[in-house]
């Protein structure tokens, strides 16, 4: 099947640009399985890597790991070229899969996937969690993939797409099986990914597919020595503005290295206050909101910029509020329950000041699109 649609030195003409999916076209048929049928190979060669980061999905830090390739899946949905296929006009009916069924009725099998995984992550069960995540998303790598075109790569793509694969492979032998250097070995998982998808469908399929292969990276921890850097500073920097800022507040407070003592209460800033995961997390879902935004790029650049102060604004603001709110009472299960709350509400606070942040800038500049379609009697062009 792979060999059907590996010809070399092909070369771009009129027809295939204007490439539509059909079963019946035997190059379509079989780049979509080889597509799902290589991706699934690759998946597997990389299990036991897996199964080490998942040690690390356990900790609160990187618990957002498991979802990570399901937004992944959700921004190379909204980007697919070919959106008709899954969502047709009114009278027209869904594209099939494999010609047998309507390919809707893949999304059952993505909805008990999550939902396994939910199940495998609120009761501590990683076999069910694994069952899962890969339920869902070759499921949905299947229906997304439905009655989207494939361009017939040409020879260098080809060969790109294979020495990337092999090169990851390699690097993943020599890093994890002689240094055990796992970091290299994960980052070289994204890029057979992108070998894969590059050795089938070339640059082409790429174009819309490519943003959402490298959000994958976002699934991995940090690496142990860029986190040690990392972390102690947050921790400091963290618990000096946290100080700053109830000063202002006209509390009484004293700060002893990460500890605060509010009104005689002391408050730990512990690794976990620090705020890394709240960037490392919520700089995920500032570039997804990039990904899929059209805004120009000054404003996606923009907004890329401010997702660490953001987050780090948000997660001082998760301190001072657990410090006032534990100078008003002495219950220690009020406490427990104002420090797990307080956590929850930082995603929520951080995108609604990303939301806030993104009106602003929609005040303040408008999309190129619109700038080319409002030409004014002068010949120059006007904001809508």
């Amino acid at each position: 099947m792979v060999n059907t649609f590996l010809h070399q030195g092909t070369t771009v003409t009129d027809e295939q640009e204007n490439v539509v999916f059909s079963w019946d076209d035997s190059f379509q048929k079989y780049s979509y399985i080889a597509l799902l049928g290589l991706t699934g190979l690759y998946v597997y060669s990389y299990l036991n890597m897996f199964e080490i980061t998942a040690s690390a999905w356990a900790l609160p830090a990187y618990s957002h790991g498991w979802i990570i390739p399901l937004i992944s899946l959700f921004l190379m949905w909204s980007l697919r070229p070919n959106p008709a296929a899954q969502e047709p006009p009114r009278g027209q009916a869904q594209e099939t899969f494999f010609g047998f069924m309507p390919c809707g009725q893949l999304k059952p099998l993505i909805g008990i996937g999550t939902v396994l995984l939910i199940a495998g992550m609120g009761s501590s069960m990683p076999m069910v969690q694994y069952a899962g995540l890969i339920l869902a998303c070759f499921a949905g790598l299947a229906y997304i993939m439905v009655g989207q075109p494939f361009y017939k790569a040409n020879a260098i793509e080809q060969w790109l797409g294979v020495v990337m694969i092999i090169s990851a492979l390699a690097s993943r032998a020599f890093f994890s099986s002689v240094y055990n250097v796992q970091p290299l070995n994960r980052l070289s998982f994204v890029v057979g990914i992108f070998g894969v998808f590059l050795l089938v469908g070339g640059w082409r399929i790429l174009r819309w597919t490519g943003a959402s292969l490298g959000f994958l990276v976002f699934m991995f921890p940090i690496p142990s020595m860029l986190e040690r850097l990392v972390l102690g500073k947050l921790q400091k920097l963290a618990t000096i503005m946290s100080e700053m800022v109830l000063t202002i507040l006209g509390m009484p407070v004293n700060r002893e290295g990460n500890r605060i003592i509010v009104e005689g209460i002391p408050l730990e800033v512990a690794e976990a206050c620090s705020g890394l995961r709240m960037v490392t997390i919520f700089l995920a879902m500032a570039l997804a909101t990039v990904i899929l935004s059209k805004r120009p790029w000054w404003d996606q650049f923009i907004i890329l910029v401010s997702a660490i102060p953001i987050a780090l604004i948000v997660n001082i603001v998760r301190i001072v509020m657990t410090a006032v709110l534990y100078t008003s009472t002495d219950s220690e299960t009020v406490h427990n329950l104002i420090h797990d709350w307080a956590g929850f509400a930082m995603m929520p606070l951080a995108m609604g000041l990303l939301y806030l942040e993104h009106k602003v800038l929609s005040m303040l500049s408008v999309p190129e699109d619109s700038l080319i379609d409002s030409p004014n009697m002068t010949g120059t062009f006007m904001p809508r």
